[in-house]
């Protein structure tokens, strides 16, 4: 019984306490209310003024692809230095920490995504 409440809290709480989980409200909206909802605001193909918009994707469709920030269209153009447009590039800091968000999983909410669904830790 010991063994496997040890096991249980290695496979599934440990790495949440360890690295911590981004904040979308708290630590991601931040960035795109400074630098992108300017032209990424209420209206137009991709609007970044909320969690529901931004997943919802724009007018070419998805921008974040969950688990995998190298394969989401929003990283590849911030990482690259297309968005934003000018010389407002975001800081290492900033990106970094959108693919930190994106590759745990782009939940609104880090509550969300905290449980393990792994039938054998128990």
């Amino acid at each position: 019984m010991y063994n496997n409440l040890l096991n249980f809290i290695a496979l599934c709480g440990l790495p949440a306490f360890i690295y911590g989980q981004v904040d979308f409200s708290s630590n991601i909206q931040p960035i795109f209310n400074t630098n992108c909802i300017q032209c990424h605001g209420t209206s137009g193909g991709l609007t970044l003024d909320s969690y529901d918009n931004l997943m919802g994707g724009g007018n070419s469709g998805d921008v974040i692809k969950p688990h995998d920030h190298a394969g989401s269209v929003l990283w590849q153009r911030i990482n690259s230095g297309e968005m934003p447009p000018g010389s407002n590039d975001l800081s290492a800091d900033q990106i970094n920490l959108i693919a930190q968000w994106i590759d745990e999983g782009a939940f609104e909410d880090p509550v969300s995504s905290v449980g393990c669904t792994d039938s054998e830790a128990y």
